[in-house]
C-alpha cells in the first residue's frame, strides 16, 4: 500500500516533468527558426555580430548546447536507478558545461550586450554556477535529495536562454525595443531564481500532507 500510494503520488509530478520538457522542445524549435539559423547564414546580420568573437561564441555556446541537451535526462527516474554509472557521467558533463559556457558568457557579455543587461548576464551566469556546484557539493556529502533539489534550481538558468528568445520571437515583444528586451530578461531569470524552489516546496508539502493523512486515525462515527 505505501509502495502504491508513492507511486501515485509521484505520478503527477511525472506527467508535469514531462509536459514542461515537451513544452521546451517546443520553445528550441522556435529560437531556432526565428533566430539561430541565421548563425548558418554567411550574410546575416547575425553571423556578422558574432564575427568577430567567434571562437568566444563557440566556446560558449557548444558546451551551453549541450547542457541544455543532457540535463533533461538527469531528471528521469529510471535512468537514474537502472544506469547509475551513465547517469553520473552524464552529470559529470553537465557540470564541465557549466564550468565553460558560464564564465565565458560573462565575457561575451562584456563585449557585445546592451549596459542594460551586463549584470543581468552576469546574476544568470554566476547562478548557474552557484547552483550547479551546490549540487556537487550536497551528492558528494552523501545529501542525495538535496542534489536533485539544487540540480532542478541549476537547469533552470541554462533554460533562460531559450525562453527569452522565444518571447522575444513575438512581434509585439519585439516592437517594444531594448526595454522590453529587458524586462523580458529581468523577468525570466526572476522566475528561474524562485519557481524551482516553490515547486521543490510544494511537492514537499504535497507529500506531507499525504502522509499525514494515511497516518491519521480513522474517524469514528
Amino acid at each position: 500500500m505505501a509502495t502504491r500510494s508513492a507511486q501515485e503520488s509521484a505520478h503527477p509530478f511525472m506527467q508535469a516533468k514531462h509536459l514542461a520538457f515537451l513544452v521546451f522542445g517546443l520553445l528550441l524549435i522556435v529560437v531556432w527558426v526565428t533566430r539561430d539559423n541565421l548563425l548558418l547564414q554567411p550574410g546575416s546580420v547575425l553571423r556578422q555580430r558574432y564575427a568577430p568573437i567567434a571562437w568566444l561564441v563557440m566556446l560558449h555556446g557548444v558546451p551551453g548546447a549541450l547542457a541544455l541537451f543532457l540535463a533533461p535526462f538527469q531528471f528521469s527516474n529510471r535512468l537514474r536507478q537502472r544506469h547509475t554509472q551513465l547517469h553520473r557521467i552524464i552529470g559529470r558533463i553537465y557540470v564541465g558545461c557549466v564550468a565553460v559556457s558560464a564564465p565565458v558568457a560573462i565575457k561575451i557579455s562584456t563585449i557585445l550586450v546592451l549596459p542594460t543587461l551586463l549584470m543581468a548576464s552576469v546574476i544568470q551566469s554566476f547562478g548557474w554556477m552557484v547552483t550547479t556546484a551546490t549540487a556537487i557539493y550536497c551528492v558528494r556529502t552523501g545529501r542525495i535529495q538535496q542534489h536533485r533539489d539544487w540540480m532542478m534550481r541549476s537547469y533552470p538558468f541554462a533554460v533562460v536562454f531559450v525562453i527569452v528568445r522565444a518571447i522575444v520571437a513575438i512581434p509585439a515583444v519585439a516592437r517594444t525595443g531594448e526595454l522590453g528586451l529587458a524586462t523580458v530578461v529581468w523577468s525570466v531569470i526572476a522566475t528561474a531564481c524562485f519557481l524551482p524552489s516553490f515547486l521543490i516546496a510544494w511537492k514537499s508539502l504535497a507529500q506531507t500532507k499525504s502522509a499525514v493523512r494515511r497516518a491519521a486515525p480513522p474517524a469514528l462515527n
